[in-house]
This record gives structure tokens, C-alpha cells and sequence, in this order.
């Protein structure tokens, strides 16, 4: 019995790595064994890269010009990122095509879609990794389930281009996604779903012991992290830094964050990002992988919101009762945040896996 797993697990993106490592070892548990599919096109690997090998637009050219300080770290931080692929995660070598994961797919008995956003088909922004092989647009020959896949904010627009999407999706045994307007979507066109945990939460710390890197940063420290590293979240950063005394690390590259008088650590692959969220004295955040992991690591940590709050951090965090953790830049108390009670939040986190696993356990009995 053999299990491929269809996802986003790499893009030199912590949560897309991880994700799908938990994801693997959690299939493991089960006594099953899997292997990523390693698709990526060209067109995505130019996109993930560090340096623009061919810049074209505006951004590319910015995005070149800024990190040239940082050339040694970056160039290491790809190694790190392309070493977790092919070490860390059990994965076929590369597919450069859809042909070829349609050449390979009869290898398997089953093949698992998820957990980001691969349904998630939209052309308004720069998306090089969006393709509808996602959906598993080919003969169905082996058994096909959707774990905590996600269409993201393209759930609106989804209705406009079923006839692209729905026909493969109908062929799934099995289905759940990470949102509930998801849920909701696949439900009213008349398709079994059920929501789930992004896997990263279904492991515990000790889950990552194995590839977490040793200590990196002997003094004491807090971290910042956020795609969106924006002004609040910096100014939250700070503040935590003037609170407590301690350093900040932005572990995001330029040209985010420029200017922002905060130092870099870009070193920084899958191993190594745990390992400086698993030390951190405290973690200012505006990211949902940042909120899960220093959640499953138990530190101090707070999650910046700007704007309307994230729906999947909004409806996690209030199920393990950590919504305190969830603010404004203005309404932070790192006194309280350094006080949490993890105690009451294993035992919710627990029955929050469940259902999870269940659906694993169901969707995978008949292999």
C-alpha cells in the first residue's frame, strides 16, 4: 500500500513545509507509509527563489536590490529550505510537469490533496504555484481524499469556474477542508465535507523534536515573524522588546520590514525555524503557522491583528480558549501572555484532534 501526498510543501514558506511534515509523520503514527509528490513547475521555482534569476518587473528588481546585504545568509537559507525536501521529508524526485505526476499517480493506491491552499485558483494576484492538478484533473484509478485543503478567499469566485474544478472533485472519496465558508461551499453543491485541523496542530512538541536544530541564539531572545510584516506588527515587536529587555529577531527577508531597526537572522530553514520558536522568550506574530507553533511550543506570544482578524487564527484560538492572544498592537498585556495556562489548552487541543483523526482513520480504512 503506498499514499502520495498532492500539496504546497515547499515555496521557501515555514507553514507549507511543515505542514506537509506533519501531515507525513501523522500518516506514519497510522502505520501507513507516504511520500510527498514533488511538483513544481519552473515557473514556481524562479518564483520562490531568493534572487530573481531574470528580473523583469518592479518588485523583482526591488526584491534583488535589498537583499544583496544578505547574500551569504540567503544563499544558506535555500540550502536549508531544498535539504528539508529531500532529507527530512520522504519525497519522489522532482516533477517539473503535470505530465509527469499523471505518469506517476498509478504508483499509488492513494493520493491525499492538502492542506493549503491548492484549491485556490485565482489569477488577480502573482500565484506561480496555483494549477488546477490540485483537484487531480485525471482518470481516477486509485483512492483520492482531501485533507484540510483550502480555496482561500477564491471560495467567492469558485462558483464561476466549476466546470474547470467540480467534475475531478466529485471523484474524491473523501473531503475536508480547513474553512468553514469551504464547508459550506462544497456542502450547497451537494459533496460530503467535513473541517479540519491544519495538520501542523495534529503533532506535539515532542513530534518535532527529531528535526528541530539545536539552540541557535545563546542569549535570550523573542522573535518576530509575519509575511505580512507590517507596522504593527513591528511596533508590537518593540514594545515586547522595551517590556522585557530582550532582542528581536525578524526571521523574514527583505524588502519587507526595510528600515524598520530591527535585526535579521535569514539563516532560517523549516529545522531551524522551529528551533528558534521552540527557545524564544516570547513571539510577536501576525502569521497563522507563527500562532500554531508557539501554541504547540506553549511560549509567551501574541498575535497582531490589523484589520479584520484572520478567520482560521480567530476560530482556533477560541477554541482553545488563547482569544487573548489575539489583539490590536494597543491592547497587548505581555504580563498576561507570559502567565498562560497550557494546561486547560492541551486537553481542548486534544478533542479538537479528533474529529481529525477520525476522518484519517475513516477515509484511509479502506486501503
Amino acid at each position: 500500500m503506498k499514499i502520495g501526498i498532492l500539496t504546497y510543501h515547499s515555496g521557501y514558506n515555514y507553514g507549507a513545509c511543515l505542514q506537509a511534515y506533519a501531515l507525513q509523520t501523522t500518516l506514519n503514527k497510522l502505520g501507513l507509509h507516504s511520500e510527498i509528490i514533488n511538483f513544481e513547475t519552473e515557473r514556481f521555482v524562479a518564483s520562490r527563489e531568493m534572487f530573481s534569476r531574470h528580473p523583469s518587473r518592479m518588485k523583482e528588481i526591488i526584491k534583488n536590490f535589498t537583499r544583496i546585504p544578505y547574500w551569504t545568509s540567503l544563499h544558506e537559507r535555500e540550502r536549508l529550505f531544498d535539504r528539508f525536501t529531500f532529507d527530512v521529508l520522504h519525497s519522489t524526485p522532482r516533477y517539473k510537469s503535470e505530465q509527469e505526476v499523471i505518469n506517476h499517480a498509478t504508483d499509488y493506491d492513494c493520493i491525499i490533496c492538502g492542506s493549503d491552499q491548492i484549491w485556490n485558483l485565482s489569477k488577480t494576484h502573482d500565484a506561480p504555484a496555483a494549477n488546477p492538478i490540485f483537484f487531480l484533473n485525471f482518470p481516477k484509478k486509485q483512492r483520492r481524499i482531501a485533507y484540510a485543503a483550502s480555496f482561500a478567499s477564491w471560495v467567492k469566485e469558485a462558483p464561476r469556474h466549476e466546470d474547470e474544478f467540480m467534475p475531478w472533485l466529485k471523484l474524491f472519496d473523501s473531503v475536508s477542508v480547513r474553512e468553514q465558508d469551504g464547508v459550506d461551499y462544497l456542502k450547497s453543491k451537494g459533496i460530503e465535507c467535513e473541517l479540519a485541523l491544519d495538520p501542523t496542530i495534529l503533532l506535539d512538541a515532542t513530534d518535532y523534536d527529531p528535526i528541530a536544530r539545536e539552540r541557535l541564539i545563546e542569549e535570550k531572545y523573542i522573535v518576530m515573524f509575519g509575511w505580512t510584516t507590517n507596522n504593527d506588527l513591528i511596533s508590537a515587536a518593540k514594545y515586547v522588546s522595551k517590556k522585557l529587555g530582550l532582542p528581536v529577531y525578524n526571521i523574514v527577508p527583505p524588502p519587507r520590514a526595510m528600515f524598520c531597526g530591527i535585526p535579521r537572522k535569514l539563516d532560517i530553514g523549516p529545522c531551524e525555524f522551529l528551533s528558534m520558536i521552540k527557545h524564544a522568550e516570547f513571539v510577536v506574530t501576525n502569521s497563522f503557522h507563527g500562532t500554531a507553533f508557539s501554541t504547540t511550543f506553549e511560549k509567551p506570544y501574541v498575535s497582531i491583528v490589523t484589520g479584520t482578524p484572520d478567520t482560521r487564527m480567530s476560530s482556533l484560538l477560541n477554541q482553545l480558549g488563547l482569544s487573548d492572544h489575539l489583539v490590536t498592537k494597543e491592547k497587548m498585556n505581555v504580563q498576561a501572555m507570559m502567565n498562560t495556562d497550557y494546561n486547560a489548552v492541551r486537553e481542548k487541543k486534544a478533542t479538537l484532534r479528533q474529529s481529525s483523526f477520525d476522518f484519517l482513520k475513516r477515509s484511509l480504512a479502506g486501503l
